[in-house]
């Protein structure tokens, strides 16, 4: 077993983190060790570090409060992701995590001088300066962009892939606390179909900390057993929207839910308190705390400091003290039943004081402590510090209903429990737990347990719960304690800001001065001051804003109003929100074999392939030297049948077929009407009216739609065309060696005089039947093998077996395009355009003119009395070192200028060669001239290069004929 982190704990029940494993992982370039489980935020922690970033405005340092993913304190930048949350993104092994918003460094940010010039900044100061001189309006936009802002975007990162879900159910369950895991049981029992959704990575909710774990176990194995629930953790719902739409977000796939009932189940948010310096790293939500000890080991700080205003502070003070930290007073505004134990433990509890001031610079080292009067004001006169290194908040709880208010429900503030409270539910909209007001456990279960019968009677399912249980739960309801929120604990001005809203760094002094230039309503005062606009989007800032504004206003908290809830919930990925490409997707049908042997895929066309196995110049090579097997599955394959197949072809192709003789095979090219190029491949006659043809991966679909379109423009007289892309695989067996391997796995003879090159023939390959075609696009002795799908992966593990004593390595796309340039074979659609007819490209040899017709013959003419302009040729460069990429321009100099001659379509090293090799367009004149110079103009510099005329590699075809 790894030694023990330091700073943990001992073992936790249903703690997070597994102590087995222990690895490392850098922050500011700093290394430092995390156990599988551990959040980024965590494993910080534990190391000691207490400032993980820098505020929005003034660069104040900022360290982990909530721990729940819901303030802006801890959002950090992993390579171009930025606004990770580091409390809520698990670390992983060799993980480069930075910060943001600082500059030069998190530890020494300059940016942080603004703090001086707070004066000259107040709320609304970028609508009041910076008007005049017009002509300077760049300057400060480009200054206030770079001081202000979050993570850096990387406009040339891609961002990886994203995917879309449509998911339909009965009931859509959101929360995995202990009222979402209820109402999913009840709902499911009725025999609805649930999908239960799960922000955090594990079920459990708040009893994964808190201290009614007992409980979880029991639920969990009820969720596992009951079949009709399906769960989705890791996954955040962001929206409601019409008709009970959901939109929900998982990683880099973004689901699209139709329900036909929701339950939000999603708990309720965390308050902070608001005094001076409540944003020193050291000040911490008492939920934060109890998720350091019990999920993750780790003792937040010593020397503790607790403002227990509610039930769940009192708890979190009990969870330190056991876990051994010194606990210097414990401070409440009323008195609690659980301030005996912890006086019996010597423990100074101070009733009717709270929190006024911390102190400290990038943490706390003190706090200021006052009596607080019964109007919620701290009494200056009383005020008392003690040092400490750590101060724990636990404030109040607002309602999660965000997703409740955006479907239509309305909520009345409570003034008994000091929070909002729903007094109308739209239709088929359900609510339970912490968000309805119920904060003890047995109540969450009982309401979530209603909830979820209410969702099944909506469907019919059930006639819903009994009125006992709506009486168990108003007396329940009843029975809570009353919550006191207590935000606005103003001791005069004092020293020190005390900020409402973390995100913009906007202070209660700010939004005084908002509420008294008339900013009043809370959409207003929002849309001016900027508060609840980032990216906790009200959920720290929002009830504490509330109460700010009544009390300026003189007002009642419920009469001033709420500002509108609007998706998304949390932020979210724009990669997430694009678009989805409508393009199918096409896998070979090994495809899986290629991703668990180490491709790099590409897309090729609809298909994705492999480019190489992680060395294509070895891939090149091992086809040179030995043998390698390639994945031709996405290949168009054509079958034509019947006695009219021979004319159809010699109408549709350049060159001829009639004459083809049983067993052959033969390249053909396909024109348009104008005689420009279209498409290639070979076709083999298999039986007397049995032809089988392939066409480019890319141009399979369109080649059949053009050859549908012909045979009932009256071209398919006695012939009948299948297209067998996807229900044949195919695979191209090339090397020296690549006959004594095959000739392991089948009966038929593969001697040169019995299967000569470019010929075809009917075999069994390892016991399942195929068209073998031996043929050279790579330059070598190769079979093309062609097998229904559903044998592909059995062939291709028996070629690779068989090949195994021969060395035998699997080859992509790329080695596969050096060879075919290696032999000057060019690709249709790269190394020709929508210009490029037949005797341009080099094809003149194939174009038979003395048929009847055929598709292009008149365009082909005209070219052939005319002659061509332009021709694609071989080239190779002058010098080695430099590789033009692909589209560089051909150049001449004329009366001092460049003049475009051409340009390059394909060009790599040649490892066989030593050489750089290349094919490119040039005018016709210079292109005839075998050796002639010419010059590539790339990035400013001129390249030497030289035509080359035929192939570069075995010009003579010899070793495709061995």
């Amino acid at each position: 077993m790894p030694p023990e982190i330091s700073g943990r704990l001992a073992p936790q029940v249903g703690e997070a983190i597994d102590r087995n494993h222990t690895f490392q992982f850098s922050f500011e370039g700093r290394t430092y060790p995390a156990h599988p489980g551990d959040t980024i935020a965590s494993a910080l922690t534990a190391a000691g570090v207490g400032v993980l970033s820098r505020s929005f405005k003034y660069h104040r340092p900022r360290g982990l409060l909530c721990g729940a993913g819901h303030c802006p304190n801890c959002l950090v930048q992993i390579g171009d992701e930025p606004n990770v949350r580091a409390c809520q993104r698990p670390v992983e092994e060799g993980m480069a995590v930075s910060a943001q918003n600082v500059w030069p460094s998190l530890d020494t940010d300059l940016l942080s001088l603004t703090k001086y010039l707070s004066p000259l900044m107040p709320v609304g100061f970028y609508y009041k300066t910076f008007m005049r001189p017009r002509a300077l309006w760049p300057l400060y936009e480009d200054f206030l962009r770079r001081a202000a802002g979050l993570g850096v975007v990387d406009p040339d990162s891609h961002g990886g892939g994203f995917s879309k879900q449509f998911l339909h159910t009965q009931v859509a369950v959101v929360g995995g606390g202990p009222a979402g895991l209820s109402a999913a049981l009840a709902a499911a029992a009725q025999g609805a179909q649930v999908l239960l959704f799960e922000e955090q990575p594990a079920l459990g909710g708040h009893l994964r900390f808190s201290g009614s774990q007992d409980s979880l176990p029991a639920l969990l194995q009820e969720i596992a057993a009951q079949p009709r629930i399906q769960v989705f953790t890791g996954t955040m719902v962001t929206g409601w929207y019409a008709d009970h739409w959901l939109v929900a977000v998982q990683g880099k796939r973004l689901y699209k839910i139709r329900a036909q009932a929701i339950v939000a189940a999603t708990g309720a948010y965390e308050q902070p308190l608001i005094f001076a310096g409540n944003d020193l790293p050291g000040v911490m939500l008492g939920g934060a705390v109890l998720r350091l000890l019990r999920l993750y080991g780790v003792v937040p700080g010593q020397r503790a400091v607790v403002v227990a205003d509610n039930d769940e502070g009192w708890e979190a003070a009990l969870a330190l003290r056991e876990a051994g930290v010194e606990l210097i007073v414990v401070v409440a505004r009323r008195e609690n039943e659980r301030a005996a134990e912890l006086e019996a433990a010597g423990v100074r509890v101070l009733s009717g004081h709270t929190v006024v001031r911390a102190l400290g610079d990038k943490k706390v080292w003190g706090a200021v402590l006052a009596r607080v009067d019964g109007q919620g004001r701290a009494e200056s006169k009383t005020e008392k510090r003690v040092d400490c290194g750590l101060i724990v908040v636990s404030g109040g709880w607002a309602p999660a209903a965000d997703l409740a208010y955006m479907a239509g429900c309305r909520g009345t503030y409570d003034e008994t429990q000091a929070e909002f409270r729903f007094s109308e539910m739209r239709p088929g909209f359900y609510a339970a737990g912490r968000v309805n007001g119920m904060y003890r456990v047995e109540a969450q279960r009982l309401d979530g347990r209603r909830a979820g019968l209410e969702a099944a009677a909506q469907l019919g399912l059930e006639t819903g719960p009994d009125p006992a249980m709506a009486e168990q739960l108003r007396v329940l309801r009843q029975a809570q304690s009353p919550r006191s929120f207590a935000p606005a604990v103003l001791p005069g001005k004092g020293k020190g800001k005390r900020f409402v809203c973390l995100c913009e760094d906007v202070t209660d002094v700010d939004v005084e001065t908002a509420i008294g230039e008339g900013y009043e309503s809370p959409e207003l005062l929002k849309r001016y001051s900027t508060i609840s606009m980032g990216p906790c989007q009200g959920k720290m800032c929002g009830m504490n804003t509330l109460h700010l504004c009544a009390r300026a206003r003189s007002m009642d908290v419920g009469q001033v109003g709420r500002t509108t809830a609007r998706p998304p919930v949390n932020p979210m990925s724009l990669g997430a929100l694009a678009g989805q490409h409508l393009e199918p997707v096409q896998l070979s049908p090994i495809h899986s074999w290629h991703l668990d042997h180490g491709a790099k895929m590409m897309g090729a066309g609809l298909w994705m392939r492999p480019e190489h196995y992680g060395d294509a110049v070895a891939e090149v090579q091992a086809v040179r030297r030995g043998v390698g097997l390639i994945d031709v599955s996405t290949l168009g394959k054509l079958q034509f049948t019947g006695p009219g197949a021979p004319a159809l072809l010699e109408r549709l192709y350049i060159n001829q077929w009639r004459r083809l003789g049983l067993g052959r095979a033969r390249y053909g090219v396909i024109c348009n009407d104008e005689g420009v190029v279209l498409d290639d491949g070979v076709g083999a006659r298999l039986g007397e009216e049995e032809w089988y043809l392939t066409t480019t991966s890319s141009g399979a679909a369109a080649v059949f739609e053009l050859i549908q379109w012909w045979m009932q423009a009256g071209w398919g007289k006695g012939v009948h065309a299948t297209d067998l892309t996807e229900a044949f695989a195919a695979f191209n067996l090339a090397g020296p060696q690549s006959r004594a391997v095959l000739q392991q796995l089948t009966q038929t003879d593969l001697g040169n005089e019995a299967f000569p090159y470019m010929h075809a023939r009917h075999a069994l390959v390892a016991g399942v039947p195929c068209r073998l075609l031996r043929l050279g696009f790579t330059g070598e002795l190769s079979y093309e093998i062609h097998c229904p799908s559903g044998y592909g992966l059995h062939l291709w593990e028996a070629l690779m077996a068989a090949g195994t004593p021969f060395g035998i390595s699997p080859f992509g796309v790329e080695a596969q395009r050096v060879l075919r340039l290696e032999k000057a074979h060019i690709i249709i659609g790269q190394d020709t355009d929508a210009l490029a007819d037949a005797f341009s490209a080099g094809l003149e040899g194939m174009v038979k003119m003395d048929k009847p017709d055929f598709l292009g013959k008149r365009a082909l003419m005209r070219v052939a009395d005319t002659g061509v302009q332009q021709r694609l040729t071989g080239f190779k460069m002058a010098q080695s070192g430099t590789v033009p990429e692909e589209g560089l321009q051909i150049v001449e100099r004329r009366q001092g200028k460049l003049e475009i001659l051409g340009w390059i379509t394909s060009s790599r090293f040649s490892p066989t060669l030593g050489e750089i090799i290349g094919l490119c367009w040039l005018p016709a004149a210079l292109a005839e001239q075998n050796g002639e110079e010419f010059t590539i103009f790339r990035e400013g510099a001129l390249l030497e290069a030289r035509v080359h005329h035929g192939a570069f590699y075995d010009p003579q075809g010899e070793r495709v004929r061995q």
